[in-house]
């Protein structure tokens, strides 16, 4: 399943998750995982971040701040965050599913907008 990886350096790629979800995203997000629905990211996208970030003084992340409103309620998103699409896996269990193409180029292009051109893809940022 792919999903989009956005780091506190303010690069983003799309990088392949397998399973136990729990355990590849966490080692993206670097611990615990909590999955998220920012008011800024439309369903059917979460923002996965790590449940502890701010206990263990991860900097911030300015596109998860952005979503999450944080300049508004004063909560910050830290760490790298993962965005994933959520759907209906088998009849009644909502899971994680993969972003296609057509999502990633419309995050990744979000992602720069709302930045003001902040975020770039990873193989732009070198």
């Amino acid at each position: 399943m792919k999903g989009l990886v956005i780091t506190t350096e303010n690069k983003m790629q799309v990088r392949e998750f397998g399973e136990p979800a729990y355990e590849t995203i966490g080692k993206a997000v670097g611990g615990w995982i909590e999955v998220v629905h920012p008011k800024g990211l439309p369903d059917p996208f979460c923002m996965v971040v790590n449940e502890e970030g701010l206990l263990h003084g991860l900097p911030l992340n300015l596109f998860g701040c952005i979503l999450y409103d944080t300049v508004r309620h004063g909560n910050p998103i830290v760490g790298n965050i993962v965005i994933l699409k959520e759907g209906f896996t088998t009849p009644g269990e909502r899971d994680f599913i993969g972003l296609d193409e057509d999502d990633v180029k419309f995050l990744g292009a979000m992602a720069v907008s709302l930045s003001g051109g902040g975020i770039k893809w990873e193989s732009e940022a070198r």
